[in-house]
């Protein structure tokens, strides 16, 4: 029987031993390294083994990443789904850049600037590190970025600067053309026309005032620096 036992084992170690790996959702890191830090240990090499690990139990967190599936697709061959955390946003703190996920999660520590993601200013936190959340003032800016950011890349607007000004006001930085929002009504209504205006500011100096923008008055007026 237990001849028997051992025989069984052996049979299931070979016929589930990983022969292929095939990645999916990746993005930030190559398919090679998420093979490196998944196959982490001696038991990884089996496929059954590591469905069941992804499935049922805690695994280790890698930055940039939200979530991993494993799923068989054979006895020998995986498929390893990544979810990446999505950036929203980062402040210089230091000469660091600080980049952090919609729940406010400094994700990575860098001194390069990514063009996809944009600089938030005038956020006030009381205490930064990696991994952990960034202490702010009030959570709900947080909500705010996601939510601006959001509309920005579906109206295909990229600012170099997202600015926090008192009480929440938001002001959007386009080289020398600020965009000064206001409050967080009707922000789907005033990126779409920040879309509209942008192409005829091209290589002015001065701030586009929408905060008094309303669904009855589309009051907008540019006033130039001196």
């Amino acid at each position: 029987m237990l001849l028997l036992l051992l025989l069984l084992a052996l049979a299931l170690v070979g016929i589930f031993h990983i022969r292929s790996v095939e990645v999916v959702g990746n993005s930030h890191y190559t398919a090679e390294e998420i093979e490196d830090r998944i196959l982490c240990d001696g038991y990884s090499e089996n496929s059954l083994y590591l469905y069941l690990k992804y499935r049922y139990f805690h695994t280790e967190q890698i930055p940039f990443v939200d979530k991993i599936e494993v799923s068989l697709l054979s006895a020998g061959k995986v498929r390893i789904r990544v979810y990446e955390k999505s950036l929203i946003g980062y402040v210089s703190y230091l000469g660091t850049n600080l980049y952090f996920d919609k729940d406010g999660i400094v994700v990575e520590s860098t001194s390069e600037v990514r063009e996809d993601v944009p600089e938030i200013s005038g956020l006030h936190f009381t205490s930064q590190a990696l991994y952990q959340k960034l202490e702010v003032e009030d959570d709900q800016v947080f909500s705010i970025i996601l939510n601006v950011t959001q509309l920005l890349q579906k109206h295909e607007l990229y600012p170099d600067q997202i600015e926090f000004k008192k009480n929440l006001e938001l002001q959007l930085h386009f080289a020398n053309v600020r965009v000064a929002l206001g409050k967080g009504e009707l922000l789907e209504e005033k990126i779409g026309r920040v879309k509209q205006f942008l192409p005829e500011l091209e290589g002015e100096s001065g701030t586009l005032h929408m905060e008094n923008y309303t669904e009855d008055t589309s009051l907008i007026s540019f006033k130039r620096d001196v």
